[in-house]
């Protein structure tokens, strides 16, 4: 296998550091799946856009680790480490970062759009061909959501659906293994993440490094706006939950419903499935970009 760092026209290959990095993240998941003791990995799981890369930031300062982003090489050190990987048994440290399924794919859907340019009916780059048309109206988001739910439901590009994944973290729990909810770190930081931190390596919990921890990777101390104050194109766009509630149509939420509204409920997000009666049939198109 090689990584050529050039192409043939002698210009710079942009891919090679984005290949090096995924052949890195699988040989890091291999030594701290298979030599625990040797490679003390902690490892922060969750569905795409479910607050991972938040959860890592605080957890590994909780715990004092190092937070690896981007390596080109293996990690080897003891070390918080983030991927998108359902979870299972053979994870010896595990938090487990879960977020309501809605609020993802609302999250996810605008993350995707984030460099596609333009207003009205656009072309979409071929990697997003996996998550959309070839086409779609750029400004229609309340005709977009209910195919894109769809797919992702479907023909997940990440090879498990929303529901499918935290069926998994649930069946695969043991010792060792924890689950932070996003919604949990927004509402009670502090003792949310204190009491994981505890369950997760046996010692009492501590509020207050908790809570610097989750002041010093807070929303507003990042993205520099209040949490709620929408900026579309940013990674970091709202920072606030139940946001589907504001994009969702009734067909979109039926969709979800159907693949994933067990373990909705499972996860504690919905005590039934009433909450799609609350859900409008329709909603106005509205701008996909602020």
């Amino acid at each position: 296998m090689s990584f050529p760092l050039k192409n043939r026209a002698g210009e710079p290959n942009p891919n090679w550091q984005q290949r090096m990095r995924t052949v890195s993240h699988h040989i890091t998941w291999q030594l701290g799946r298979r030599w625990p003791r040797i490679f003390p990995l902690v490892f922060v799981l969750g569905y795409p856009k479910s607050g991972t890369t938040w959860t890592c930031q605080v957890v590994a300062d909780y715990l004092r680790l190092p937070f690896p982003q981007h390596s080109l090489l293996p990690v080897g050190c003891p070390a918080v480490v983030h991927g998108h990987e359902p979870p299972d048994s053979r994870y010896p440290l595990v938090v487990y970062s879960v977020r309501d399924g809605r609020d993802a794919l609302i999250s996810m859907y605008f993350f995707l759009l984030r460099g596609v340019s333009g207003r009205g009916r656009v072309r979409l780059p071929s990697h997003l061909r996996a998550f959309f048309p070839a086409e779609i109206d750029r400004d229609d988001v309340a005709g977009n959501i209910a195919p894109f739910v769809e797919r992702q439901m479907v023909k997940p590009a990440d090879g498990c659906n929303w529901g499918q994944h935290v069926r998994a973290h649930f069946g695969s729990r043991r010792e060792g293994h924890v689950m932070l909810r996003y919604e949990d770190l927004l509402a009670d930081g502090p003792n949310s993440l204190a009491a994981a931190m505890s369950a997760l390596s046996s010692e009492e919990p501590d509020t207050e490094r908790a809570q610097m921890a989750l002041q010093k990777y807070s929303f507003g101390r990042l993205a520099d706006r209040k949490p709620g104050t929408e900026i579309r194109d940013s990674f970091l766009r709202k920072g606030t939950a139940g946001d589907w509630k504001t994009h969702f149509t009734r067909e979109a939420a039926e969709i979800f419903d159907y693949h994933c509204g067990d373990m909705l409920i499972a996860a504690g997000y919905e005590p039934d499935r009433s909450w799609l009666e609350k859900v409008p049939p329709s909603r106005e198109t509205t701008c996909g970009r602020s």
